[in-house]
């Protein structure tokens, strides 16, 4: 028995009579031209998968960062306040004895009580301005003799 070889499909496509019909068939796709196809929506694929994984993981990095420094913002100005709400409360606990309220009567309203007598004194007086006597600070006109 001896073997048959067998030609490849495309020169067997080429060298069988087309049909009768009329119509004739395609050219069968070669291997070459489908690896082709198949690399290029390989390389398509790979594309969008790599946008895909920078969309989700590298674009919203950006966002994050600053984000991370918004709260490391908001953290100093939240102890800030901290800061501040606790001196406020230390001043209304002061606020809240006699001596505080006496002192401050003292200093800021110049109140006395009964039986004290308040002495105010006054600063010292300015001296004198001297103005030169050209025009903008001495008269345009020449003086007047009263009679």
């Amino acid at each position: 028995m001896s073997r048959r070889r067998y030609a490849p499909r495309a020169q067997r496509v080429l060298d069988e009579p087309a049909p009768r019909s009329g119509r004739s068939e395609p050219p069968p796709v070669s291997r070459s031209r489908g690896r082709r196809v198949g690399r290029v929506l390989g390389m398509v694929g790979g594309g969008a998968c790599v946008a895909g994984v920078l969309a989700v993981g590298v674009f919203p990095t950006g966002s994050f960062l600053d984000q991370r420094s918004d709260t490391a913002e908001s953290q100093s100005r939240l102890e800030v306040l901290r800061e501040q709400n606790e001196a406020l409360e230390q001043r209304i606990g002061a606020l809240q004895t006699d001596a505080e309220i006496e002192r401050l009567a003292r200093e800021q309203y110049n109140l006395v009580l009964p039986g004290e007598e308040a002495y105010a004194v006054l600063p010292a007086p300015l001296p004198p301005l001297e103005l030169p006597e050209i025009w903008p600070f001495g008269p345009l006109a020449p003086p007047t003799v009263d009679p």
